[in-house]
């Protein structure tokens, strides 16, 4: 009966240790130090007076982390790190398992800031994007040159509730959307939720009745979200189109483009996704026209930021959901999906926010490609 405790007891140990080492293998620890010289003297909480120049020793002392983590690499890998570098670097928070503060320093004496960070990298995370990067290149060479129509609508989310004024006069009063949270990341759809709303009520007689809520967007920056795309596509050595070159050429062949004023409609009314009649008409459009191979549709759902925890900077959350159609004389046939979240923080939320979209867009417009 001992012996077979002490089994057990080994099976136990080793299944421990083994579980221990796939994560060590999967996450590494490295320490940055940050350090900028200060222009004026500290405030009560350890920090420069200055704005912007705690968030700037951060990100210092984050990259120092990283650096010596790419120090690390084999030469055949930094090579294809060194070709990717700057894609890398504007993403590095997503290669974070966790980030902390171990100390701050703030001298009056001699006007220095200095920021200790603890770093825990998600290798298995860069090592697949290191093997995409890689494989950009057969990529290029099976894609290239082919085009592909972008219908990328970047928006942000509200919610409108409707009443019954039969019975009651009702002020609709909205409230600003205070919440990133992700409620729901799918295969067919994503979500955001929490926003604040407040309703008051004139009531004559009679009661206050609640209607359906439904969901109202409103386009974000499109321009961005375009120029992204065609960077992107371009490292692939692919064209891209979008939907003003759609409606200039279906112009000249005399085609009838409304259907693609009617698409962005879609994407902002209350369903937020296109209809099949939409896409029906873009597939006829595609087929007839035959110059496009591929065409990729979908939102981007952009959150109103809100202060992160680890940084203290503002955060926003984008939700991407993509789609890739292959277009051909028979039609257009469905190829891959994107449905994920990325998150950028930033000095300001402007800058938080545009780059929550440059990171969506960026990482999900060629990895559709990657998963065929």
């Amino acid at each position: 009966m001992n012996n077979m405790k002490y089994k057990i007891l080994g099976l136990l140990l080793l299944f421990v240790m083994s579980f221990v080492s796939t994560y060590l293998q999967a996450a590494v620890t490295q320490k940055g130090v940050g350090f900028s010289n200060l222009k004026s003297g500290c405030n009560n909480q350890n920090r420069p007076r200055e704005k912007g120049v705690h968030e700037e020793t951060f990100e210092k002392a984050k990259l120092q982390a990283w650096k010596k983590f790419i120090s690390t690499l084999e030469d055949d890998a930094r090579d294809t790190y060194e070709d990717n570098k700057s894609t890398f670097i504007n993403n590095l928070d997503e290669y974070f398992l966790d980030l902390r503060i171990l100390s701050q320093e703030c001298s009056k004496q001699s006007r220095s800031y200095e920021l200790i960070v603890r770093v825990s990298i998600d290798d298995g995370a860069f090592r697949g994007a290191m093997s995409r990067a890689s494989g950009q290149v057969s990529a290029g060479g099976s894609l290239a040159g082919q085009t592909t129509i972008i219908m990328i609508y970047p928006r942000k989310v509200d919610k409108a509730t409707s009443f019954d004024d039969r019975k009651t006069t009702v002020v609709d009063k909205k409230n600003s959307f205070v919440a990133d949270e992700v409620s729901e990341v799918s295969d067919s759809s994503a979500s955001i939720t929490e926003n604040s709303r407040s309703i008051s009520a004139t009531t004559t007689g009679g009661s206050t009745v609640r209607g359906s809520e439904k969901r109202v967007y409103r386009l974000g920056d499109r321009t961005t979200a375009q120029s992204i795309s065609s960077r992107a596509l371009r490292r692939m050595k692919m064209r891209a189109a979008f939907p003003a070159q759609l409606k200039a050429r279906a112009g000249r062949m005399g085609y009838d483009a409304s259907f693609v004023d009617r698409l962005e409609a879609e994407f902002l009314g209350p369903d937020g996704n296109y209809s099949f009649d939409t896409l029906a008409e873009l597939e006829l459009f595609s087929m007839d026209v035959g110059i496009y191979q591929y065409l990729i549709i979908g939102s981007v759902d952009l959150s109103n930021p809100r202060i992160d925890q680890q940084s203290g900077l503002p955060r926003v959350t984008a939700i991407v959901n993509f789609e890739l159609y292959e277009c051909t004389m028979d039609g257009n046939f469905l190829l891959s999906s994107s449905n994920e979240s990325f998150i950028a923080t930033a000095e300001t939320e402007q800058q938080a926010e545009a780059e929550a979209l440059k990171k969506a867009v960026s990482e999900a417009v060629p990895g559709l490609f990657y998963n065929l």
